[in-house]
């Protein structure tokens, strides 16, 4: 598990922080390729480099990096090639050194709250962004309101009209915007016992909040190695989704599906394929997760999986539970890329589907090169 700022960070977490620096500098090359005098593409380009280069030498300070880096030495034969590579572990063990005085000392970064209870699960490093509870306990009715912090407050808005505000947590808030989903798209969830709130955009502002119901998902969970809680910072990044009561919410990064939670004590049952399917209205075309029960979710909801990536013990998340996940490949889940199919809405998933790949990358282009083929389709359930 990564330490509070500035301590060590996990193995992990810094892959795959790496790993998404990594392609956000190769979308920022691509896009600068295409218009190479933009001055604001080289702007981007110029970020993205350094911080590729600063999660690359957090991650070679890691214990797996350092591990990375001890073998890639014993098998370079080019003496320039192996000597920075000397120079990149005396830098990594030089860091780790540092991150574990400051953790014995006390040291912590102003903004380390926001780097707490870091985890991700991942599988080389295979990542599932996604967490949702149980069947709810003693769900009420949909739509009817709860008592205490549900309520939706009509105040006026700074610009002479209405606007709704929230409470969520004893903390008002006012959305930047409210979400909701078309009609053949209510009636048919709503054939199925699916709850069909009104969902409600976060201020990047309230990120902080986002992260906390994230948070609270996972306490006193058996399955919280499989929990994947952004920073902060992550989340003022993304565009958040929740019920009135904050008890269930999606984001969606860029074209990416994560942070999908549901609380049992949500006042609205089974809005998970409610959320799922907002999301994709805005954007969020893919997602990956573990080879649990997720992908059963997923593919009613129109996720198609595309690839799969074998588990790999070297990177299986802090806290991993062989036994808890026994039922899932003896312990080793897969990790499945999938990608929204507006044509597969109500699919089933079946573990047999999507051809194996050497690594993450792979996956993720090949659920963005897969919906970027079918998302202009209809689905049947709209058309």
């Amino acid at each position: 598990m990564c330490q509070p700022k500035p301590g060590p960070r996990c193995s992990p977490h810094m892959r795959i922080r790496l790993i998404r620096a990594r392609t956000k500098l190769n979308d920022a090359l691509h896009a600068l390729a295409e218009d190479p005098d933009n001055n604001t593409l080289k702007h981007r380009v110029r970020r993205a480099e350094a911080a590729v280069a600063e999660h690359a030498a957090l991650y070679d300070s890691t214990p797996v990096g350092q591990n990375e880096l001890r073998e890639a030495i014993a098998h370079e034969n080019n003496d320039t090639a192996r000597n920075l590579l000397n120079q990149r572990m005396a830098a990594a063990e030089a860091l780790r050194a540092q991150q574990i005085h400051a953790m014995h000392n006390g040291q912590q970064d102003p903004t380390a709250k926001d780097n707490h209870y870091e985890q991700r699960t991942n599988a080389d490093p295979g990542t599932t962004g996604i967490v949702l509870a149980s069947t709810r306990v003693a769900p009420e009715p949909a739509g009817q309101q709860a008592p205490g912090d549900r309520a939706v407050l009509d105040r006026p808005g700074d610009r002479g009209g209405r606007s709704p505000r929230i409470l969520i947590s004893g903390r008002e808030i006012t959305p930047v915007a409210e979400h909701t989903l078309s009609s053949p798209i209510c009636e048919r969830l709503a054939a199925k016992g699916v709850s069909t709130p009104t969902l409600y955009e976060l201020d990047q502002r309230d990120a902080d909040l986002y992260r906390e119901q994230m948070l609270a998902l996972r306490n006193n969970n058996p399955y919280a190695a499989s929990v994947y809680v952004y920073d902060t910072h992550e989340y003022r990044g993304m565009r958040m989704l929740v019920t009135d009561d904050g008890k269930a919410g999606v984001a969606v990064n860029g074209d990416e599906v994560v942070s999908v939670f549901a609380h049992n004590d949500c006042a609205h049952p089974r809005a998970a394929y409610a959320l799922l399917s907002q999301a994709t209205e805005i954007g969020g075309h893919r997602l990956d997760c573990f080879d649990t029960v997720l992908p059963k979710i997923y593919a009613q909801s129109g996720f198609v999986p595309v690839a799969r990536l074998a588990w790999n013990d070297d990177y299986a998340p802090d806290g991993w539970n062989y036994s808890t996940y026994r039922n899932f490949n003896n312990g080793r889940p897969d990790v499945v890329f999938m990608a929204y199919d507006p044509a597969a809405i109500g699919s089933k998933y079946t573990n047999t589907a999507a051809n194996y790949v050497d690594n993450y990358d792979t996956g993720i282009e090949s659920a963005r090169n897969y919906s970027s083929r079918r998302t202009s389709a209809p689905s049947p359930a709209e058309r």
